[in-house]
């Protein structure tokens, strides 16, 4: 007696149709993956045509470009923690006390530039370890303990400066960020794109990537699956801090001065850019690139209204607009999933 093994015409045809859906479902996400960078592309096509003569001159993006470095640095350290499910909120006031605190010795002091930069990441790393130990050994919740520890820096910068802005940083320690490359390309932007670059590796190439991922996903079949998800989550909040006193260095360049009151004007862009990112590119998962483009589309669209005459004010209501649209999007999303 003969077996037939022939698929039924239905199930041929109900697969067919399957793919094709399948496919379908597929060209819509890589469509909506881009479309984040598609609108900043737009909106800088539209910004130079409306203002040509202001808009599109090279000395208006080298300004949009260097303007950006720091939010960037700090978008990336706070996208380190995110990928894991965690929040890190002091990497603003982190910066400030690397970058006053460094500043501040090398002109009272006179310690040299490499010791100034030294400490200024000594200081980010030694308080994304603090970070890490309250959060992942202590177990407490991250967005109190970092809120805790960002509210302790911000103090701990007037203490070093006694409230004072200190002027004069020598030319040496400036220079690292404000002196431009061959070509004319920033310092302070290129320290970014290098980082993008680095963090785009190893987020997509080395475990430790991945592995963030699979604990911000689900913190207990990583637990299950054999990941050190305690190391990982410390290591993350360990970087944020090591980088977040990088953009402190960064930070002297661009302003010249270090003002222990800058750290609330850097909180919400890199918030802002970080989960704009997570909108496109890889969507639903906090990602390098899309993070680079959340805070180049702000920047671009800062830039541009202030252009056409809007004041200042409207880069805080774009950072705060395009994080509560990011979320919302997200929220959405994992609804409609």
């Amino acid at each position: 007696m003969s077996t037939d093994l022939s698929v039924p015409t239905s199930t041929h045809r109900t697969s067919s149709v399957l793919g094709v859906a399948l496919r379908g479902g597929r060209t819509q996400h890589d469509l909506a993956s881009f479309g984040v960078p598609a609108f900043a592309v737009l909106m800088f096509a539209v910004f130079s045509v409306l203002k040509t003569d202001t808009f599109l001159t090279t000395g208006n993006v080298d300004s949009i470009v260097t303007g950006q470095a720091v939010p960037l640095i700090l978008a990336l350290a706070v996208t380190l923690p995110l990928r894991c499910g965690d929040f890190d909120l002091s990497v603003s006031a982190t910066m400030a006390l690397s970058s006053v605190t460094s500043g501040t010795l090398a002109v009272q002091n006179g310690i040299s530039t490499p010791i100034a930069v030294l400490i200024a990441l000594g200081i980010g790393l030694t308080v994304g370890a603090v970070n890490g130990f309250l959060v992942v050994v202590v177990g407490l919740n991250g967005f109190i303990a970092t809120l805790g520890t960002m509210t302790a820096i911000q103090g701990l910068c007037f203490a070093v400066t006694g409230s004072q802005v200190i002027t004069g940083i020598p030319a040496s320690l400036t220079g690292i960020s404000s002196e431009p490359i061959g070509g004319g390309i920033p310092r302070a932007a290129l320290y970014g794109w290098i980082l993008v670059l680095v963090l785009w590796f190893v987020a997509e190439y080395l475990p430790f990537g991945r592995d963030q991922l699979f604990i911000g996903g689900n913190v207990d079949a990583a637990h299950l699956a054999g990941v050190r998800v305690r190391r990982v989550r410390f290591l993350s909040y360990a970087l944020a801090g090591l980088l977040s006193g990088f953009a402190g260095v960064v930070l002297l360049g661009n302003i010249g001065s270090a003002d222990p009151s800058v750290a609330p004007q850097f909180l919400l862009a890199p918030y802002a850019a970080a989960f704009l990112g997570s909108t496109c590119i890889q969507i639903g998962r906090f990602n390098v690139i899309g993070t680079l483009v959340g805070a180049y589309l702000v920047s671009i669209g800062v830039a541009g209204l202030e252009l056409l005459g809007v004041s200042s004010w409207i880069a805080d209501i774009l950072n705060g607009a395009a994080l509560v649209a990011a979320v919302t999007f997200a929220r959405l999303r994992r609804r409609s999933g």
